[in-house]
């Protein structure tokens, strides 16, 4: 029974990383090449007016883009989804605003300034829109508009945007690589309908037209795809939580009533989770706007500080949400520390679903680790690398080519083995340190919560703090694992006592990982200087990584 146990747990905890998404839908594009009219702006702020007309399934909206100028440019280029009508864009200053000169290319907004904008002069554009947006046809993973129904009828709009971007939603720079610093979101919809987003409540208008119009502020940079639109009779059920970092952080679930009853058990699960992530990367980054969680008719989606959640309180035995732990842990990785390009997807998913395994570690023990990440290396698919040098749009390393529609990429499950196996190179005390240092470089920086804290990242990164932490070289292990796809292959031949092992890799790259050798169950490490070892067994029983700490190929 035990046995059994065990093996449903870990079946259960990792299930979401290898089960073989069939979307049947290519999300649009976001992210890739920044061009140089966009290039040449930094996103300051996005103040956002949204007015939800649910039986029209439509939007109508305005969006000032205050930015700041790095390179001069007489154009500004914003994205925007082709479903929108654009009525309007002008310029605004302190003496009013300027009508500008606009033309819709594709998906993009040109518009044009009188004069030449310079280096260090701030700009505020603002755009006039509206169209019925574009329905997602398989969210979250296939995300835009969701138009739903709770169990009573009432209306349930929300958006899932990562795959697709902001574009769906409202007129922005779509790439990883600019944050707004801060978004001011303001939603307008039926009474008595509630409007949940990112950041803090400001207050609630209501409208002579029996709307209310929810005013929302983000204070910290948020990436664009995590600002999310959750519309329903939304009941709220607060609580708190007292961060490492001694802040009192306010907890909010924004619950279906006919969930109503479920959210204090989630909210009391999801406190464990924060414990667990603040042991090992640091305080929960956004503890000066809130830990939120809203209810949503897709799975899931790590929207920061309004994490969507729609497992339905589907918890194992013990109690244990997967989607919600998986969600939260984004906080950290994505939304606390952030790709600057969509090709080092895996820092978001691979650093989450190794925390996820390691969880397994926490709360079941060693071996059940060993078995998860055993399972997750049985998973990989290595059809492209995890982490390319090129730039790339979303999809490309999220799904496998060719079509970008049925086979799942390796940024998940590859990712975390990747990291399992760096922690057998390093040892935990060297690991530890750099996943730690990965979340937050500085013991200071653990103090701040105004935004100082976020940073964007990339592999090149990471490499330089494992290097600094463990005093190794590791440019041959991420050659190998993480920028082409194919893994190595570990050839044993034995003759007499004597048994040989060596690396086969691709393009004969440099790979000199040591391994764990049992010999009559008693193991020892060979280190395998330039890819080659030797094991002189005495007629003894030989196993090659009895526990499965190196991903290789079978």
């Amino acid at each position: 029974m035990k046995t059994f146990r065990l093996i449903f747990f870990v079946l259960l905890f990792v299930s979401t990383s290898f089960a073989q998404r069939e979307l049947g839908a290519r999300p649009t594009e976001t992210g890739g090449v920044v061009p140089y009219e966009q290039a040449a702006y930094d996103v300051k702020k996005y103040d956002i007016s949204i007015k939800v007309n649910i039986p029209e399934k439509s939007i109508t909206g305005t969006t000032v883009v205050t930015a700041k100028i790095v390179q001069p440019i007489n154009v500004f280029v914003l994205d925007l989804d082709t479903p929108f009508n654009v009525s309007d864009v002008a310029l605004v200053g302190e003496k009013g605003e300027t009508k500008l000169k606009f033309e819709r290319k594709g998906g993009k907004i040109w518009s044009y300034f009188p004069l030449t904008k310079q280096a260090g002069e701030t700009v505020a554009v603002k755009v006039v829109y509206g169209g019925t947006p574009r329905v997602a046809p398989r969210a979250p993973w296939v995300g835009g508009f969701m138009w739903e129904k709770t169990k009573d009828g009432s209306p349930w709009v929300v958006t899932a945007l990562q795959n697709d971007g902001a574009d769906l939603m409202f007129p922005c720079k779509d790439y990883p690589s600019d944050k707004a610093e801060s978004v001011a979101f303001h939603i307008t919809v039926p009474e008595p309908l509630y409007a949940a987003t990112a950041g803090k409540l400001q207050k609630i208008d209501k409208n002579s037209d029996k709307t209310l119009t929810y005013h929302w502020l983000m204070s910290n940079p948020i990436a664009n795809y995590g600002i999310a639109l959750n519309v329903a009779p939304y009941k709220v059920i607060e609580d708190s939580y007292k961060s490492v970092a001694g802040d009192m952080i306010p907890i909010k679930f924004y619950i279906l009533p006919e969930s109503y009853a479920k959210g204090a058990s989630l909210i009391a699960e999801t406190k464990k989770y924060l414990a667990f992530f603040e042991e090992y990367l640091g305080p929960y980054p956004f503890r000066a706007e809130k830990l939120g969680i809203v209810e949503t008719p897709h799975l899931g989606m790590e929207h920061s500080t309004i994490i969507a959640y729609g497992n339905k309180f589907n918890y194992d035995k013990d109690g244990f949400d997967w989607l919600m732990f998986h969600e939260f842990g984004h906080e950290w990785w994505a939304n606390l520390v952030t790709a600057s390009d969509w090709r080092d997807f895996w820092i978001h998913e691979g650093f989450q679903s190794y925390m996820d395994t390691l969880y397994v570690e926490k709360t079941k023990g060693q071996e059940a680790y060993l078995a998860a990440m055993k399972r997750r290396m049985r998973g990989t698919r290595n059809k492209q690398p995890v982490a390319p040098r090129e730039a790339k749009i979303a999809y490309q390393v999220y799904m496998a080519e060719p079509d970008y529609i049925n086979s799942d990429g390796d940024i998940y499950g590859k990712g975390a083995s990747i990291l399992h196996t760096l922690r057998y190179l390093l040892g935990d005390k060297a690991f530890f340190r750099a996943l730690r240092r990965m979340a937050y470089p500085t013991k200071e920086m653990e103090k701040f919560t105004d935004g100082r804290q976020t940073r964007f990242v990339n592999t090149n990164d990471f490499k330089t703090i494992a290097e600094e932490e463990s005093g190794m070289k590791l440019d041959w292990f991420f050659e190998v694992y993480l920028r082409q796809p194919a893994l190595p292959k570990l050839v044993k031949e034995t003759s007499g006592d004597r048994t040989d092992l060596h690396w086969e890799t691709p393009n004969n790259l440099p790979f000199s990982m040591p391994v764990d050798v049992a010999i009559d169950g008693k193991i020892q490490r060979v280190e395998m200087k330039d890819g080659k070892g030797v094991v002189m067994s005495k007629g003894g029983k030989i196993e090659v990584d009895p526990k499965g700490w190196v991903l290789k190929a079978e």
